[in-house]
């Protein structure tokens, strides 16, 4: 049995990389969550596997740089997405 709370969380993670009929996927969407997690990922394996020292402002510049383009890159293709089927 699948506990309720992880369908939901499945469902979330599914209406961020769908586009507004619920059904196709995004790639930019998809692209814009594999770079965010690549850096997530990145940063702790930079600061926990390599023992360098964390630093805030460059992961800041990364990451708004990361979120900047993905919003650009949904922006730009909103009126290419499929509609609702209602």
């Amino acid at each position: 049995m699948r506990c309720p709370r992880f369908r939901k969380v499945r469902a979330f993670i599914k209406d961020l990389l769908t586009t507004k009929d619920g059904v196709t996927y995004a790639p930019s969407r998809v692209y814009w969550m594999l770079g965010s997690v690549a850096q997530i990922i990145l940063s702790v394996w930079h600061t926990a596997v390599l023992g360098k020292d964390f630093s805030s402002t460059d992961f800041g510049t990364g990451m708004g740089l990361i979120l900047t383009a993905g919003g650009v890159g949904v922006w730009i293709t909103r009126r290419t997405e499929p509609d609702h089927e209602d």
